[in-house]
């Protein structure tokens, strides 16, 4: 009687076998575009990210992208050798912390920025940082005259990046 029961489950597991493969891939995926922000990389990259231009870090947002996408599109079976471009509609910016002081008996506000001390001298204390938003992206490959391989690339990108499918443009290479 255990028997039957455990074959009959190590035969569900094969059929889920291939599902499950896939799965893993996406996970990965996902992962390697997280930057390893789940694993404590992001306060590394949060003390980065104050130290550089916001068109510096804009300009090396986009190349880490377009290399993420152009690695995971040409993973897709018969996408082939692959070219990705994305475009900005706006850049990295920074908001920084105000402090609000009241003028007293003339009724007029102040407003300064909060300094902190940082050893190498005083900055403004960083509130939040927006991060680039997606104008869109062009995807250039070999196989883009496939119809299915060109829906699975449109769905790949726009899930991955949150760009929606009207912003992706996916073109066959010469």
């Amino acid at each position: 009687m255990k028997q039957a029961w455990l074959e009959r489950l190590l035969a569900r597991k094969k059929d889920l076998r291939g599902s499950l493969l896939f799965f893993a891939g996406v996970l990965g995926v996902f992962l390697l575009i997280a930057g390893g922000s789940f694993f404590g990389g992001e306060k590394q990259e949060e003390a980065g990210a104050q130290q550089l231009p916001a068109d510096e870090r804009s300009r090396q947002y986009v190349e880490q992208l377009e290399a993420t996408l152009t690695e995971l599109i040409g993973s897709i079976e018969g996408a082939g050798r692959t070219r990705v471009a994305v475009t900005l509609d706006a850049g990295a910016e920074t908001v920084y912390a105000l402090d609000e002081n009241d003028g007293g008996e003339n009724g007029q506000r102040q407003l300064s920025h909060i300094l902190v001390d940082t050893g190498q001298g005083q900055e403004g204390l960083v509130e939040m940082t927006w991060e680039p938003v997606i104008r869109g992206i062009a995807v250039v490959c070999e196989g883009a005259d496939d119809i299915t391989v060109n829906a699975q690339i449109t769905q790949a990108v726009s899930v991955l990046t949150g760009v929606s499918t009207n912003r992706i443009s996916i073109a066959k290479m010469s």
